[in-house]
């Protein structure tokens, strides 16, 4: 089993989750539009509500980039104010991914490299500010 299922049958194992996973082939000529740091994301997932915030569907998710800058793709959101975004193109670090309040007029920088490390990261910061 591939890291990506197994991250997300253990969290629904522990958390009020609703994954759902894929159960056909996701079309290729919509995963061209997507960052290929999702690719493996998109082919087992279709759309994931997590207890610390939620992933789009592929439809969704390339109907809602389209409002944001072109080197950024909006994938989900957190709970509270702040955007899920991947990068189409890796800074010089090889980082993708990053959660970025709107609200805050910052640049968009990102701080993981994977999607898995990424949302490891939203799960300690859930638990550590009262999640169960």
């Amino acid at each position: 089993m591939d890291k990506i299922k197994e991250f997300f049958i253990e969290l629904k194992k522990n958390y009020p989750c609703n994954i759902t996973f894929c159960s056909d082939n996701v079309c290729e000529k919509e995963l061209e539009k997507v960052p290929a740091a999702l690719h493996d994301f998109y082919k087992t997932v279709s759309e994931a509500e997590l207890p610390f915030g939620r992933i789009f569907s592929l439809e969704t998710a390339l109907k809602e980039s389209t409002s944001f800058p072109a080197d950024w793709f909006f994938f989900g959101q957190d709970n509270y104010f702040s955007f899920w975004l991947c990068s189409y193109h890796p800074d010089t670090d090889g980082l993708s991914f990053t959660s970025w309040d709107h609200e805050a007029h910052t640049e968009i920088e990102a701080a993981d490299k994977d999607l898995l490390s990424f949302l490891q990261y939203e799960l300690e910061d859930y638990q550590e500010n009262g999640g169960i």
